[in-house]
């Protein structure tokens, strides 16, 4: 097996810890970096070798359900020894070390270390098969932990600068809190259906939001969940094109949308992604939508979010829509 190097990170960890803790009034500065981007760092010798390659697979697994596939995040290596201030300032940083007398390797989370708000995973393992089984192991945590910190820092973004008046259109219309960035826009107000977003000289970003009666869990399936999808769209959501009503938005089966269920805030919601696209035309691009039940009016919610963006990679656009998204929350009574 090849060798690596091993650098003690006890005393290392214990002085970060204790600086940590030393003044919990500190102003730490505001976190560097691009939206959905990583600083791992690494030695030469480990990034070369086969945990470099654990790392590589697990957060540069390319996304399929976007228009061309995209790297999951960005990352960016750099060795302990080079991790300047500058870096440290990062907003997503791993750090990776090798500490021989590691019983097992350590997956750990903090958060706010050298600048706010920031993120910083530490895994630490006595030898290399020891770190790369447990990150194939754990390989989703490690992905939930920067995807949700993205998330969090996108909604705190949108409700610091947030347009009022559709938050309150929302609440009145659907009974939901939800925030929308301030250059939003109304697109579309009718019967159960609103379409708010941004549309500029490179493209188009939106949310709809409609709702329908609910009757059983048969239609929280994705089949019934598509169906609708493209009944309501089909419906409120058409191109200015000859013969009216010829070219519409609906969900392409080119690739197989996504489906997997959660709970947020206490409430069953199903989550589906997907592929778009203009019938009878040649616009298209992501979706994300995010269904749950009001139980209150009996009525299932849907809050959709689509990207158009020709020529321009969709993955930050798409997490931002995501983050759009999960600001909503329910006004229970």
């Amino acid at each position: 097996m090849k060798k690596l190097s091993i650098i003690p990170v006890t005393v290392f960890l214990s002085l970060i810890f204790l600086s940590s803790c030393k003044d919990e009034n500190r102003i730490l500065s505001s976190a560097t970096g691009r939206n959905g981007e990583i600083v791992v760092v690494a030695n030469t010798d480990v990034w070369n070798g086969n945990i470099g390659a654990a790392i590589r697979k697990i957060l540069t697994e390319p996304d399929t359900l976007l228009p061309q596939p995209e790297a999951r995040f960005s990352i960016i290596n750099i060795t302990h020894r080079h991790f300047s201030n500058i870096l440290k300032a990062h907003r997503n940083v791993v750090f990776i070390q090798i500490e021989a007398d590691r019983a097992e390797c350590e997956i750990s989370t903090k958060t706010d270390i050298y600048s706010s708000p920031q993120t910083v995973l530490y895994i630490i393992g006595s030898d290399e098969n020891q770190i790369v089984d447990a990150l194939e192991k754990r390989a989703n945590k490690v992905i939930d932990v920067f995807e949700q910190a993205e998330l969090e820092r996108i909604k705190k973004g949108i409700k610091s600068h947030e347009n009022a008046e559709l938050r309150e259109l929302v609440e009145n219309k659907y009974g939901y809190s939800m925030y929308f960035p301030q250059d939003y826009d109304l697109f579309g107000d009718k019967n159960e259906f609103v379409w708010l977003g941004l549309r500029t000289a490179k493209g188009t970003e939106g949310v709809f939001v409609y709702t329908y009666p609910y009757t059983d869990k048969s239609q929280l399936t994705i089949e019934s969940l598509i169906a609708k999808r493209n009944e309501i769209l089909q419906q409120y959501v058409l191109l200015d094109k000859e013969p009216q009503g010829s070219a519409y938005m609906t969900t392409t089966n080119y690739i197989e949308p996504s489906y997997e269920t959660m709970t947020l805030n206490g409430d069953f919601f199903a989550r589906v992604r997907g592929l778009w696209e203009i019938k009878n035309d040649y616009m298209g691009g992501p979706f994300i939508s995010y269904t749950t039940i009001d139980k209150e009016k009996n009525m299932i919610i849907t809050f959709d979010g689509f990207v158009y963006a020709p020529s321009r990679t969709k993955r930050d656009l798409l997490h931002h829509i995501e983050g759009i998204i999960l600001t909503a929350s329910h006004l229970k009574k």
